[in-house]
């Protein structure tokens, strides 16, 4: 009795956390993406456009888990400053002692929004008015489509809320969450906190550090950027400042202009492909997603976003070939390609290697946007019969989730299996 009344229980929980997740698809529905994205249409179909979920599904199965819907490049809905501009400086060191250079990135991170602020001089130096740069960049990991978005959105931290000001002349409220870094391929920065800062503060950061990465081969920048002739770079960010602006089809020429004249613009491809992405053009940005590696195979930005698009057409084989390659060239700095791994090797009914996915997500996911991976750890816990383990990863979903539209559900579920495990001393 005790073994059938187990296997109903296994039953039980295993629709249930189903059902559950079934819910998060619907969650997806939603207007404003992550990263950098623009109101997008609700879900995501075959080939990137709408629907709720995968229409080429061999089994004809619902999927468990949610499709990243599609997050096109627009502008991070950031409020205006207030009257009194904030002046921020600082200077970059690499940990081996190795002199800095011009290529150093400072990027704004407000959750799963970056932006770019300024570059370091030959010397490592830096200073901007935070917010100044108004340019929109796609030149990096998290812009624009999938790259912060997974399946399922990702928890922000601080998101997109508009700067505002204390009566203390600080930055409240629209600064929690955010910090400066800098970026340089095959590097982790140091980060520098500005949720207590304030306009009167002293505006020197600091020296930001910049440790080497072990087993890092790709970027999340192209380093093709830097050779591109005046024309193609001109072209190239005024097909940002379009982006930016919703003015797509505009955007779209301005990159194929810059491509045209610099072919190995590896990071024009990339943007050109998330425009056409944004108008439904998933087989055009299949193909500039394809050129950009082609331009810079350690581009690593273009193979999650091909990853994200064969999970959203269904293909499955593709999206863990790409996601794995993403994963092989920088196992760091692409969270997104974990989850898209776990989520195709689930599909492809390959447990173990969803399992060994979802579990490398959690270990390099530390501000938590991917919370769904600890349902579908849950899951394969109950698939396993150890409920006790299931029940951890609930409650530690629940805790990143307590909103989430399967909560209910899921605390259902939780119950029945705290009842099994009481049952059992």
């Amino acid at each position: 009795m005790g073994n059938w009344n187990n296997r109903r229980l296994a039953v039980l929980l295993i629709c249930g956390l189903s059902v559950a997740s079934e819910a998060m698809l619907a969650q997806q529905g939603g207007t404003q993406g992550s990263s950098g994205g623009a109101s997008a249409p609700p879900g995501a179909a075959s080939g990137g456009g709408g629907g709720g979920r995968t229409t080429n599904n061999p089994n004809n199965n619902p999927n468990p888990y949610p499709i990243p819907q599609n997050n096109p490049n627009n502008p991070n809905n950031e409020g205006p400053f207030a009257n009194r501009p904030i002046f921020l400086s600082g200077k970059v060191m690499f940990d081996d002692g190795s002199p800095a250079n011009r290529e150093i990135r400072i990027e704004r991170v407000c959750g799963a929004t970056q932006r770019l602020e300024a570059y370091t001089d030959s010397k490592g130096r830096f200073s901007f008015q935070l917010g100044g740069n108004n340019v929109l960049d796609t030149d990096a990991s998290s812009s624009g489509i999938g790259s912060g978005a997974g399946f399922g959105r990702p928890q922000q931290a601080g998101g997109n809320s508009p700067f505002s000001r204390d009566g203390r002349g600080g930055l409240s409220d629209g600064m929690f969450g955010c910090e400066i870094r800098a970026v340089y391929p095959g590097y982790r920065s140091d980060t520098v906190p500005l949720a207590t800062r304030h306009s009167l503060d002293d505006p020197d950061l600091g020296t930001i550090i910049l440790h080497r990465l072990a087993n890092v081969q790709g970027s999340t920048i192209s380093l093709t950027t830097a050779a591109a002739p005046k024309p193609a770079m001109k072209s190239y960010e005024k097909g940002l400042q379009l982006s930016e602006k919703g003015k797509f089809e505009e955007a779209e020429k301005r990159f194929l202009e810059a491509t045209d004249t610099y072919p190995k613009f590896a990071a024009a491809w990339f943007a050109l492909g998330q425009v056409q992405q944004r108008e439904n053009k998933a087989a055009e940005a299949r193909k500039s997603y394809e050129a950009a590696i082609e331009a810079d195979k350690k581009y690593v930005s273009p193979y999650d976003q091909l990853a994200l698009l064969s999970a959203q057409g269904g293909s499955w084989e593709d999206a863990a070939k790409y996601s794995q390659q993403a994963i092989d060239l920088n196992p760091v700095e692409f969270p997104s390609a974990f989850w898209y791994n776990a989520i195709a090797n689930y599909n492809l009914k390959k447990t173990d290697e969803a399992e060994k996915s979802v579990k490398a997500l959690l270990k390099i996911d530390t501000r938590h946007r991917y919370p769904q991976a600890e349902s579908m750890l849950a899951q394969f816990a109950v698939n396993r019969g150890d409920y006790a383990e299931a029940a951890t990863h609930l409650r530690t979903y629940l805790s990143l989730a307590p909103n989430a539209k399967d909560a209910d559900a899921l605390k259902a579920q939780l119950q029945k299996i705290d009842e099994a495990n009481a049952a059992k001393k």
